[in-house]
């Protein structure tokens, strides 16, 4: 009995040793010092919303309604910002605090500090109690349009106070923090004008009719 106890305990041993740097890495960013910063502002790849941003998004998307139409019109990552900023559910967007949005090749990333009581104890577990009221919440994924006026955000990557989050926990976490339906994606609020996306680093191109997929 006491050669059993003795390996599991050897064995618990070597393995905390093996991962000894993952494990560091993990509790320093819970435990140790952290910073809330959140992206800066920049002329192409991150925005943050501002009224004259909305403003701005809403008369690019009315020139899609005009009698003749462009096929498309590109937004800034200030417009885009202000676009999801506006679109989320505001039983959601409340909860963020600074929002910024960067844009990716093919994604975006929204960034913002979540009013952390949003999320039950129990989804965390211990490292719940050693969370602040404001943390850094990062989420990212592609845009499509799901119908006129509907456009979903599949969260596919979602990151609390710097730490990664595994798959299974990305749809759990992004349902209580975003809004997000059972397959992880977050219906967004959006004008009829267009009917499909493409998303670079530079910016959003909305086409006022769907593409031809590959």
């Amino acid at each position: 009995m006491r050669l059993g106890c003795l390996a599991i305990v050897l064995v618990a041993a070597l393995a905390a040793w093996w991962f000894r740097e993952p494990i560091l890495h993990s509790a320093a960013r819970w435990f140790g010092p952290h910073s809330t910063k959140l992206p800066p502002v920049t002329d192409t790849a991150v925005g943050a919303p501002t009224p004259k941003a909305l403003s701005s998004t809403q008369k690019k998307m009315d020139r899609l309604k005009q009698p003749s139409p462009p096929d498309s019109v590109v937004l800034s990552a200030n417009e885009v910002a202000a676009m999801i900023g506006s679109g989320i559910d505001w039983s959601v967007r409340k909860s963020f605090d600074s929002l910024r949005v960067e844009l990716l090749e093919g994604s975006v990333a929204v960034h913002c500090r979540l009013d952390t009581r949003v999320i039950p104890p129990g989804v965390l577990g211990p490292f719940a109690a050693f969370l602040n009221p404001m943390e850094p919440l990062r989420f990212a994924g592609p845009l499509a349009i799901e119908r006129p006026g509907i456009a979903r955000f599949k969260v596919q990557e979602l990151s609390l106070r710097g730490m990664q989050f595994p798959g299974a926990m990305v749809i759990q976490l992004a349902q209580r923090v975003a809004g997000a339906d059972s397959t992880g994606a977050v219906p967004l609020r959006v004008s009829p004008s267009f009917k499909d996306v493409a998303i670079h680093p530079t910016g959003i191109v909305l086409y006022r009719t769907a593409r031809r997929k590959p």
